[in-house]
């Protein structure tokens, strides 16, 4: 018990006394370099041989990450005070002893970490959490109303500064909490490297559609509450309140918008076709369902990029009194004709394009009137060197 008491002191006053240093856990896209006090190898090895309790570890690591004394690269979304009542794993432990016998790399405790955070094992305050700027020195996107309010916390910084709402979560099929929508920023220390890929003086036009109907087709009492049994009625759909979900592509609208790109959204282009002639490129997103006069506009326009798979799939029926939009054939409707494509597009590449989303392997390949993305690249919007070079690409052609 003596020697429980002397360790567990010990480590109160190292919190005390360490509170303005930094421990940088690295983002493996920006390469940096992972600093860790020699001390916190002690704690590790305590815990590991029965010298502290599992508790008073976790506190210790909790703390450190509230007070910005360990940066994690992302930070999870969940709510302050909840905890996971799932155990630590074996093998964490196992992580811990190993590393404080220095048998292991840094990075490989590091992993324990963020598994532990990732599974809310350890509790994380998201508000505490603060980015490389003050958020009031961030700028978002002109398209989406975000408001500077006290719900917004800080989740990363990759080449865009991302916030979430606070405690906006879901919960996936795994079990793992992940935000449900997220905010892109301008950091202005990085204007230089923005203006590399950005459009703000360049004397192209070019446009970038939000997918609005395919974000109403998403929504609930839409067109997937009909596909999975849930809704017989939902193949028609009131209009919904837009937001930058990832089905609607959110992540790109934002970081093009934000880089001056001229935004429109599909019911621009359905109740004016000819309003793509006035832009040299076209920018499609994930335009899934889109009318029969947007898909004619758009195939006729000689220089689109398909940012998205899935684009052009569905055929729909837009009713501006009723603000309603109806499905009409295609994505396997309707029952007694059946069909994937609702236009027969010969250049429809939702499969096997659709759902690799990891884009390990992304390019841009050419069609008869302009070019197509092999991956569904919404997850790349939150990364460094490789959407840096998909935003030159994007201008460039």
């Amino acid at each position: 018990m003596k020697v429980f008491q002397i360790r567990l002191s010990t480590v109160l006053i190292l919190f005390i006394s360490l509170i303005a240093s930094t421990i940088l856990i690295p983002n493996s896209l920006a390469q940096e370099d992972t600093q860790i006090p020699g001390w916190i190898k002690n704690v590790a090895g305590w815990w590991a041989n029965g010298e502290i309790a599992e508790k008073e570890f976790l506190t210790a690591i909790g703390y450190l990450i509230n007070n910005n004394i360990i940066s994690l690269s992302t930070m999870p979304c969940g709510i302050f005070g909840t905890s996971s009542t799932e155990s630590v794993p074996g093998w964490v432990k196992n992580n811990a002893k190993w590393w404080s016998e220095d048998l292991i790399e840094d990075t490989d405790f590091i992993n324990g970490i963020k598994y532990l955070v990732e599974k809310q094992i350890i509790s994380i305050d998201n508000k505490k959490i603060v980015g490389k700027v003050p958020l009031e020195d961030v700028t978002f996107s002109p398209f989406w109303a975000v408001v500077k309010n006290t719900n917004l916390v800080f989740v990363a910084s990759s080449f865009f500064e991302v916030y979430g709402n606070y405690g906006d979560c879901v919960t996936t099929d795994s079990g793992n909490k992940v935000w449900l929508s997220l905010a892109l920023g301008l950091n202005p220390n990085e204007i230089d490297e923005y203006r590399e890929v950005a459009v703000w003086n360049d004397p192209q036009k070019t446009v970038v559609v939000y997918p609005y109907f395919t974000y109403t087709a998403y929504a609930p009492s839409g067109f997937y509450e009909y596909f999975t049994g849930e809704c017989n009625s939902c193949t028609t759909t009131k209009f919904a309140e837009p937001s930058p979900l990832y089905t609607s592509s959110g992540l790109g609208h934002q970081a093009l918008t934000l880089l001056g790109y001229t935004g429109i959204t599909d019911m621009d282009i359905d109740k004016n076709p000819s309003i793509l002639q006035q832009f040299d490129k076209v920018i499609m997103l994930h335009n899934e369902y889109v009318t029969r006069a947007m898909f004619d506009a758009i195939t006729s326009h000689p220089n689109v990029l398909y940012l998205y798979p899935n684009a052009l799939y569905a055929e729909i029926e837009v009713n501006y009194i009723d603000q309603t939009i109806t499905l009409i054939r295609g994505h396997d409707y309707p029952p007694e004709d059946p069909v994937t494509n609702g236009f027969d597009w010969e250049f429809d590449n939702t499969h096997p394009y659709e759902f690799d989303s990891n884009c390990l392997d992304m390019k841009m390949y050419k069609i008869s009137n302009g070019f197509m993305t092999n991956c569904y690249p919404e997850n790349v919007f939150l990364k460094d060197e490789q959407l840096f070079n998909f935003l030159k690409i994007i201008k460039e052609l």
